[in-house]
C-alpha cells in the first residue's frame, strides 16, 4: 500500500469505534501527517484503521462538525484548509474566551485544580523540545484550566473551539523558538492564577493567544494550512 499518511493509525476496540477512528484521524491531522487539502479515501481509512466503512463515515461526519475536514460535493472529503481571515477570526474568539477562563479559574478554582494545573505546566515544560508531545501536554493544561472555571457552558464552547483550532496550534509550535516562548507564557498564567489575580490571569491568557497567532502568521505559508492574503495586513 502506498504512503497515504494513514500509517500507524490502527484502532483498539475499547471506546466506541467511531470515536476511535475520529481520534486517530484527528491526531494525524494535528501531526500534519494528513495535509490540508488532502482527500481522505474511505477505503484506505477502512484498511488503515481496520474498521467498517460505516464507522469511517460516522467519524468523518464528526470531524466535519469540528471543522477539521470538509465535504466537497462530487469529490469527497478532505482535510480542511484555513484562510488567513478564518484563522484570524478563530484567534480573536479564542483570545476572548481563554481570557475569561483564566480569570474564572483564578477566582473559582479549588486547591485540587491548582495542584493539577501546576502538574500540567510541569509536563509542558518537560516537552518543550518535542512539539507533538507538547501539544498533548498543553491539551491537558487546558482541560484543567477549563474545568476550574466552574462554568460548564464555557467549557463546552472552548472544547468545540479547540477542536477547530488544532491546526493553528500545530503551526505556531512549529516556529523556531515558539515552544520555549510558549512555556514562559504558560508559566506566567500559572503565576497569576496561583496568586488568585483574575485580571492578571485574563491578560496573560490573552497575551499567550496573541503570541501564538503572531507565530502562526509568521510561519512559512508553504508549510502551513493558512491560505490567502485577505487578512495578512492585519496579522
Amino acid at each position: 500500500m502506498a504512503d497515504t499518511g494513514f500509517e500507524g493509525l490502527g484502532v483498539e476496540r475499547a471506546a466506541p469505534v467511531r470515536e476511535q477512528v475520529a481520534s486517530v484521524i484527528r491526531e494525524a491531522i494535528t501531526d500534519m501527517r494528513l495535509r490540508p487539502g488532502q482527500f481522505l479515501v474511505e477505503r484506505e481509512l477502512c484498511l488503515a484503521t481496520n474498521t467498517s466503512r460505516a464507522s469511517v463515515r460516522e467519524a468523518l461526519r464528526q470531524l466535519e462538525s469540528e471543522g477539521l475536514v470538509v465535504s466537497i460535493p462530487g469529490r469527497g472529503v478532505c482535510v480542511a484548509e484555513l484562510t488567513r481571515a478564518e484563522a484570524l477570526d478563530l484567534y480573536e474568539v479564542r483570545g476572548g474566551l481563554e481570557a475569561m477562563a483564566g480569570r474564572l479559574f483564578a477566582e473559582r478554582a479549588d486547591e485540587r485544580d491548582r495542584v493539577a494545573l501546576t502538574a500540567a505546566v510541569d509536563r509542558i515544560r518537560s516537552t518543550a523540545f518535542d512539539p507533538a508531545q507538547m501539544l498533548k501536554a498543553k491539551a491537558d493544561f487546558y482541560e484543567v484550566l477549563f474545568r476550574g472555571t466552574g462554568n460548564p457552558e464555557l467549557v463546552r464552547i472552548l472544547h468545540m473551539l479547540h477542536r477547530r483550532i488544532t491546526l493553528l496550534r500545530s503551526i505556531s509550535l512549529s516556529v523556531p523558538g515558539r515552544p520555549q516562548q510558549s512555556v514562559t507564557e504558560i508559566e506566567s498564567i500559572l503565576d497569576a492564577v496561583t496568586r488568585r489575580d483574575g485580571e492578571a490571569a485574563a491578560d496573560r491568557c490573552l497575551a499567550h493567544v496573541r503570541a501564538a497567532a503572531a507565530a502562526a502568521f509568521s510561519a512559512d505559508p508553504e508549510r502551513t494550512p493558512l491560505k490567502g492574503e485577505e487578512a495578512s495586513g492585519g496579522a
